[in-house]
């Protein structure tokens, strides 16, 4: 294979990744709360094409942090951050990290995400009992007048370490390295919303059905070219 079909290839894998992994991730997920897209990224496709195709999968995306729409809803346990930072949640395979605060209670009255795992405050799991509950925007929950615990709000130093865990969790190789989000507040009764752009994603769609389909012409065209110069070749 030559240079340039080598080259055409892996662009041609690269759009197909980003179409059917990237691409269609985000737009599935538009309407969920707290979700941040992926980034499609590509390296030098050159210095990867003189490695024929070796550690292709290594640099497909990243994750936008950027900040999605606050949308308020009126429900007592739906919670938004303004400002950076993350939730804590207690998952079964350790403490993970969200934007989502679409939370509720479970059977024992603890304080739980959407997928049923305990959101952490300054002293553990939060226990709520009692009917009128007021979250104040340093965190803190009043449940009838008493406060029964506070949410712990947290950032990182850098957030390029942190990798997708689901849709809506982040898991931080070092966990040790977080801190307090002073400068963020939390405001009760909404939720943020996804940070994709569903125009910017169908623009991203088609610029990469054509580049998709670039790269299977020439990938043909060069293929044409071989074909004619075996056969005029053998006729010498």
């Amino acid at each position: 294979m030559r240079n340039s079909q080598t080259v055409a290839a892996l662009g041609a894998f690269r759009q197909q990744a980003r179409i059917s992994h990237t691409i269609a991730n985000n737009l599935s997920n538009v309407q969920t709360a707290g979700f941040k897209r992926d980034v499609s990224v590509f390296n030098s496709i050159l210095s990867q094409a003189r490695n024929r195709f070796q550690n292709v999968g290594n640099d497909t995306s990243k994750i936008s942090f950027l900040p999605g729409s606050t949308q308020k809803t009126g429900n007592a346990l739906d919670l938004a951050i303004e400002g950076d930072g993350f939730f804590k949640v207690k998952t079964t395979n350790g403490i993970r990290y969200t934007r989502s605060g679409n939370f509720g209670l479970n059977k024992d009255r603890v304080l739980i995400n959407a997928e049923g795992f305990p959101v952490l405050g300054q002293r553990g799991e939060i226990t709520v009992n009692g009917k009128n509950i007021v979250v104040e925007s340093n965190g803190s929950i009043k449940v009838d007048g008493n406060e029964v615990g506070q949410i712990a709000l947290v950032t990182f130093p850098t957030l390029d370490a942190l990798q997708k865990e689901g849709h809506t969790l982040f898991q931080s190789p070092s966990p040790e390295n977080e801190t307090a989000a002073d400068r963020s507040e939390i405001l009760q009764g909404a939720l943020e919303g996804s940070n994709v752009n569903p125009i910017q994603e169908m623009l991203s769609l088609l610029d990469s059905h054509r580049t998709y389909e670039a790269c299977i012409k020439i990938i043909q065209s060069d293929d044409t070219l071989d074909s004619k110069a075996v056969n005029e070749v053998g006729r010498v």
